[in-house]
């Protein structure tokens, strides 16, 4: 797919541990929100902020790739699956940027994930190389008064983000979709059926691979 410099690349990193609608359906909404052609997804290795994946890294892009099979704009970069130590974000948003220099870079961030970035590893550059969207989910409020280094990037920002050439960050309103991998895992552990949380295919495989039983 052609390259376009004036949309953003979308980065959207996460265990996928596993994947399911919630994360389709969130991240279809970002990418109209903001106009994107493309979307990175980033499937962590070994994360540094998350316990370890209750499937293994073969099994989770496997489920990714059955996911996105169908999705011209999803793209899966599997650089942290294969990187010895912990899946820092800021090393492959440095890649991704060398990669594609003329590109925008926007990462995208639950609410929660994005109030705890300072304590990332190498937070600022991470601010320094992507824009930052955050998910807003109907009903969530942002923290009043926001923290200091989020007012200073949103004011980098503008009203049409995306045309715009500096880094930012701001919040964008995604659909309230009340599905999460925690949940799925407790609802097979339990002997629950997910097959209205995740796509048949998922369902499928984590059925005939008999994940998080």
């Amino acid at each position: 797919m052609p390259e376009s410099n004036n949309a953003p690349l979308i980065i959207f990193g996460g265990t996928f541990d596993p994947v399911h609608l919630g994360h389709l359906r969130i991240i279809e909404a970002v990418c109209d929100r903001l106009k994107a052609a493309q979307v990175v997804w980033l499937p962590a290795g070994q994360p540094p902020h998350r316990p370890t994946p209750g499937a293994s890294a073969p099994q989770r892009l496997a489920m990714l790739e059955l996911a996105l099979a169908h999705e011209p704009r999803f793209i899966i970069d599997t650089r942290e699956l294969h990187r010895l130590g912990p899946s820092y974000t800021v090393l492959s948003l440095a890649e991704l940027k060398a990669e594609h220099p003329e590109r925008t870079l926007c990462l995208v961030l639950g609410l929660d994930a994005a109030l705890a970035l300072p304590q990332w590893h190498r937070w600022q550059d991470v601010l320094e190389l992507a824009n930052i969207a955050v998910m807003r989910r109907p009903g969530w409020s942002l923290p009043d008064p926001l923290p200091s280094w989020w007012v200073s990037a949103q004011r980098s920002g503008g009203d049409n983000p995306p045309a715009y050439p500096s880094t930012w960050i701001k919040a964008i309103e995604v659909p309230a979709v009340d599905i999460s991998a925690a949940q799925i895992r407790a609802d097979l552990a339990a002997g629950r059926p997910i097959d209205q949380k995740v796509p048949v295919a998922i369902a499928r495989y984590i059925e005939e691979h008999e994940l998080y039983e």
